[in-house]
């Protein structure tokens, strides 16, 4: 299916029509919606996009489904171009698994007005990054696209990159750390204002060679670090970090 130039709405409808009922209600659901952002070519692109990713596997209808549930939000964001890279790479994510697709697709409508739409692949690639074709790397990955807006509120998004690589690290040693650190991490990133590129070299140090510290690590500076004077703050995470180079392995405990 994929790659077939339907010529016609007709047709794409038809076979939507043989999947599970939910798409194609939904496809009709929002069809009015979204042609009111595109003319009828780029109409027929964007059903094609959720046409072949819905008969990519057996599950990956889900993904389809929300595609278009969030189609017409994401027609207001993105200009076409756009949109299209943003349905192929959901479809990109649904060939790995259609659980990453379905948590990319619901958390994109918070996601892309904090992103500029050249990052729009970038982001996607950050979190199929992190799937290894295991379970518990699927449930980091969907998580991560899950917090995604919640983080770049609080990141840039070459400081997302950043902290991206190090959960990359940290799940070689264990995906549920990684996981609970990305949960952890909404509850310290806010109150960190410019330290974050301080703590971020600290907790990639400490992951290299001490990974055990690294959950304890976030829960600590959650709770303490907001506390510190903001022109301290930097000193006391430059300080650990000095630490954790000369082998010490009570990082946590010292901040």
């Amino acid at each position: 299916m994929e790659g077939h130039p339907y010529r016609s709405q007709v047709e794409i409808e038809r076979e939507l029509f043989r999947l599970p009922l939910a798409v194609s209600e939904e496809f009709q659901r929002v069809k009015q919606a979204v042609r009111h952002g595109l003319d009828e070519e780029q109409l027929l692109a964007w059903a094609q996009e959720g046409l072949s990713m819905a008969t990519q596997t057996s599950r990956s209808w889900e993904a389809a489904y929300e595609y278009f549930k969030v189609s017409p939000e994401m027609v207001r964001i993105l200009p076409f171009a756009y949109l299209i890279q943003w349905a192929q790479s959901g479809a990109a994510l649904c060939k790995e698994s259609p659980t990453l697709a379905i948590a990319y697709f619901k958390a994109s409508p918070a996601a892309m007005p904090q992103l500029k739409p050249r990052y729009v692949q970038s982001w996607a690639s950050l979190g199929q990054g992190l799937y290894k074709g295991t379970w518990k790397s699927s449930t980091l990955s969907a998580k991560f696209f899950e917090l995604s807006p919640a983080l770049l509120q609080m990141l840039t998004f070459q400081e997302m990159e950043r902290y991206v690589a190090y959960l990359d690290l940290l799940a070689h040693r264990s995906y549920d750390v990684a996981t609970e650190c990305l949960v952890l991490s909404q509850r310290l990133f806010p109150h960190l204002g410019p330290d974050k590129d301080a703590f971020l070299a600290l907790v990639i140090s400490v992951a290299e060679h001490n990974w055990h510290s690294t959950k304890t690590l976030f829960e600590v500076g959650s709770r303490y670090l907001p506390k510190v004077e903001k022109g301290q703050r930097v000193r006391l995470i430059n300080l650990a970090s000095r630490l954790d180079k000369s082998g010490d392995q009570n990082i946590p405990y010292f901040i």
